[in-house]
């Protein structure tokens, strides 16, 4: 379709409110590899209930704080967001996105052994547009497939390689931050 003066102001506004939320719903794994509480707060508004397997979060900080000290304790963790569904309908969208995270954690009393964790999982997310700004309302999320292996610490030194986890000092904020686009 051809942007034009006839173009319905609702069908462009449907479009970017869908682009905001896809970049929020980006932003979500890059706050959680990078451990970037502040950025991973901005997600929600502040009322957004969570429910992540059975446990029930009926704000959006105690869900933040809980997900900040789970992958403060790993020893890496990188997750990926796809297959983006939107709909929008004014102020208020709901989302569906698969979810792929690899974690990398120490197994409780055994500091000898890590499970490599392997997840899939799927969003499905409320969101609303309050004072011109989308955030989550609620996620349900859904886990599709999970795998464990228990490895050795001494493959983990000799066989793993896990990124710094840098947070606001990230090449990649740099990148932003300092306009990287220019020239």
């Amino acid at each position: 379709m051809k942007i034009s003066s006839e173009w319905p102001l609702a069908q462009l506004d449907e479009l970017l409110s869908k682009q905001a939320i896809t970049e929020l719903i980006n932003q979500y794994p890059r706050a959680l590899d990078r451990l970037d509480r502040e950025l991973l707060l901005s997600l929600g508004h502040a009322d957004a209930r969570v429910q992540f397997g059975k446990t029930v979060f009926d704000d959006w900080t105690k869900y933040v704080d809980w997900m900040m000290k789970a992958h403060g304790d790993m020893l890496g963790n990188n997750h990926r967001m796809t297959n983006i569904l939107i709909q929008v309908d004014g102020d208020s969208a709901v989302s569906e996105t698969s979810g792929t995270a690899t974690l990398l954690v120490q197994r409780e009393g055994n500091a000898d052994e890590f499970e490599d964790r392997w997840m899939h999982s799927r969003y499905l997310d409320k969101w609303s547009r309050r004072a011109g700004r989308w955030a989550l309302d609620s996620r349900l999320t859904l886990i599709d497939y999970r795998r464990v292996n228990i490895v050795s610490a001494a493959d983990v030194k000799s066989r793993y390689q896990c990124g710094a986890r840098t947070g606001a000092d990230d090449p990649s904020y740099r990148l932003f931050r300092d306009g990287g686009l220019a020239s």
